[in-house]
């Protein structure tokens, strides 16, 4: 078993999180795919337009084109000879004292020299003879050709995240497959002998983590395997990670991770691979294990509920969006002042379920009550995580904290 010293301090998770990084070395496989299936997927290439957008000049309005010159020539009277429609440009010259009808993003060809646009209620139209009943401005109502995109531009950088609202740009540069990495294959399973496998029964609980972790490693954009779950056997436990470690990429469990006689996990790590670390100065989730078998990266999460939850966002999450090719950003953080008071250890960062509110027009952070590793309810009754630094001890109210949302932390 994993052997607890008390003259080996616990290890920050900040040097935690930058030796995680650090370990990442291997070399991303990619794949083309095609743009409807692009969402949430992380680009292998950067992406250059090889077109202009808009190709050409057009218009911003339904109304009238023709040329400047001759509102400087004060010319206040055109024949209307043709028209403009989207996909059917009008390719003739337009002379001095002509106009053409033209429509919402219809194109202002060169060759018919029209460069202004006058709408439509600014005009008296009388049997093809056009009046203007203002005089507009020189150049106006006209979206200019490359004013979005100039071919050739870089428009996305090489380890982006595709939005949904992404490939509207991606689309209107007329591209059908694009260049990304492939996701990361992660494989989870749950530990523990109390752990049901399929129907409840007298002195076991359910699994109240690998759906959890398996859907939002998903989120992330891994593709995720689902291993069930392992009884406290370390002939087992090596068997099923021996068993997947060829077809993935990480190894997640949860539980078995403690320095007990009954946690496997810890014990398969330490004998069979490399451990960097596995006790962290946090609350919770203090027993959390990183390390690898036979070069490939292994991540022993807590197996307490709300202890699994917490580290996979405050410390799994930079460390998957990174090894996946993404270019990690900083997630959100809102520091606002809190509404509750309370003491913690010094040395120790903690991470608080709560929830921001609004009281007499003012935003303050309030805490779950109830703080323990296993009430899952502080989990669903949130809206995300308060952090305490190491170097805090007294809460009192109007102190100010820093907060996380978990729906920010999951893009």
């Amino acid at each position: 078993m994993l052997k607890k010293d008390p003259k080996i301090s616990l290890l920050s998770v900040d040097i935690a999180k930058k030796k995680m990084i650090s370990s990442i070395k291997n070399k991303l496989k990619t794949e083309y795919i095609n743009l409807e299936d692009l969402e949430n997927r992380v680009l292998a290439e950067d992406i250059f337009s090889k077109v202009n957008i808009p190709e050409y000049n057009n218009a911003a309005v339904d109304g009238f084109a023709l040329r400047s010159i001759c509102l400087r020539k004060k010319i206040n009277k055109f024949r209307v000879i043709g028209e403009s429609l989207p996909g059917k440009p009008f390719d003739k010259e337009v002379k001095e004292g002509e106009s053409i009808k033209i429509y919402t993003g219809a194109y202002l060809l060169d060759n018919n020299k029209t460069d202004t646009i006058i709408m439509e209620e600014d005009c008296d139209v009388k049997k093809k003879l056009l009046k203007l009943k203002v005089q507009p401005e020189l150049f106006s109502n006209i979206r200019k050709k490359a004013e979005d995109i100039k071919k050739k531009d870089k428009v996305f950088c090489k380890g982006t995240k595709i939005r949904a609202v992404d490939l509207a740009q991606l689309s209107s540069m007329g591209l059908k497959k694009v260049r990304v990495y492939k996701k990361l294959r992660v494989s989870i399973f749950s530990t523990g002998n109390e752990i049901n496998k399929k129907t409840k029964s007298k002195y076991t609980i359910y699994d109240a983590n690998k759906l959890t972790l398996v859907t939002m490693f998903r989120k992330i954009g891994c593709d995720v395997k689902d291993l069930g779950v392992i009884e406290d056997n370390l002939t087992k436990t090596k068997k099923k990670i021996y068993s997947v470690l060829k077809n993935s990429d990480l190894i997640v469990t949860s539980g078995g991770i403690s320095s007990s006689k009954v946690d496997k996990i810890g014990q398969t790590l330490s004998k069979f691979g490399k451990i960097q670390f596995w006790r962290l100065a946090i609350k919770p989730g203090r027993p959390f294990a990183f390390g690898s078998i036979k070069d490939k990266p292994f991540i022993g999460l807590p197996g307490n509920p709300v202890a699994a939850i917490v580290t996979f966002f405050m410390i799994v999450i930079d460390y998957v969006k990174k090894k996946s090719g993404n270019n990690v950003k900083p997630i959100i953080e809102r520091v606002l002042p809190a509404n509750f008071e309370m003491k913690k250890k010094l040395g120790r960062k903690e991470w608080l379920r709560g929830k921001l509110e609004v009281l007499n027009k003012k935003q303050f952070l309030t805490k779950y009550p109830t703080t323990g590793s296993g009430i899952i309810s502080s989990i669903s009754k949130s809206d995300g995580i308060i952090e305490i630094d190491e170097k805090k001890r007294n809460i009192r109210k109007g102190t100010l904290l820093k907060f996380f949302r978990y729906e920010d932390m999951l893009n």
